[in-house]
């Protein structure tokens, strides 16, 4: 009898792994992602400039400005990593399922910078998702005290999940401490 190993599918290494995810050129100095599309960097001082120039402009006004364009920077964040991630491991993030996608989930938050996501279903039949992020890379340009809206993460978030689900969702701060550098968002339906 003639016998034929059978070698298993090998399961695709971490996409998101930092030291293969983000290529650099230290003659141009520019990062790119795996595919070979341009990774922006942005420094704090200049993150913090622009909140800093808002917030005067626009005054109160500034927040609602804020959670805006995190609403839409992750709603096209999400469109842009779903491809790279449906197209890298084969299948759909619907067809996921939900412990590898959400292990997916924190390595990209992480090489992004953008601190590390808890996502907490427990109330989740209720229509409400408890998501907390630490150290993230957004609250660094909402270090002011007096204001608690975290409105870019809490857009970010409210958009990421919005292109997820294909709901209309909206996220809001419940619980931070700026000394720990945690913050936990509740993400909802918008009404």
């Amino acid at each position: 009898m003639n016998s034929t190993k059978v070698r298993p599918a090998s399961l695709p290494s971490n996409y998101f792994s930092p030291r293969a995810y983000v290529q650099s050129d230290s003659a141009s100095g520019l990062l790119a992602n795996r595919d070979g599309k341009r990774l922006i960097a942005i420094p704090e001082v200049l993150l913090n400039c622009i909140h800093e120039t808002l917030l005067a402009e626009a005054g109160e006004a500034a927040s609602m400005a804020f959670y805006t364009f995190g609403y839409s920077w992750g709603k096209s964040f999400y469109s842009r990593v779903s491809k790279e991630i449906e197209g890298y491991y084969g299948t759909a993030i619907a067809n996921m399922n939900a412990p590898e996608f959400f292990a997916i989930l924190q390595q990209l938050w992480g090489v992004h910078g953008l601190g590390k996501i808890i996502v907490d279903f427990t109330h989740a039949q209720d229509g409400l998702l408890l998501v907390t992020i630490e150290n993230s890379g957004i609250l660094k340009i909402n270090t002011n005290a007096e204001v608690k809206s975290f409105s870019v993460e809490a857009g970010f978030l409210g958009g990421w999940f919005s292109a997820l689900t294909g709901q209309d969702l909206m996220a809001k701060a419940t619980e931070w401490d700026l000394n720990s550098k945690r913050i936990q968002y509740m993400v909802e339906v918008k009404t």
